[in-house]
């Protein structure tokens, strides 16, 4: 093994579009209420979360999300609201 690989074992690439389990829970920030989808809107890098449930009052807070679907060749998936987790984005809570 050379040095190089020595010093680039384990490690690995971010990736701006990851990939989202149905099934699994995930803390995001709400970013933002789409109307017209009568959702809650997060994003994940480049993917966009659609949070069923989540109200405008749920914008700019911190939430648990339980994915039911995703679209990896679109970056698009889509999920329940289940809990509140923490404050505002911009606050010093």
């Amino acid at each position: 093994m050379s040095l190089l690989d020595k010093y680039l074992k384990g490690w690995t690439l971010r990736t701006t579009r990851p990939e989202l389990t149905p099934g699994r829970a995930i803390d995001v920030f709400l970013a933002e209420y789409d109307a017209g989808e009568d959702a809650g809107l997060a994003y994940i890098g480049d993917t966009k979360l659609y949070v069923d449930g989540a109200t405008p009052e749920h914008v700019e807070q911190q939430i648990r999300v339980e994915v039911t679907e995703f679209e990896s060749n679109g970056g698009v998936g889509h999920g329940e609201f289940v809990e509140v987790v923490g404050g505002s984005s911009y606050s010093a809570e």
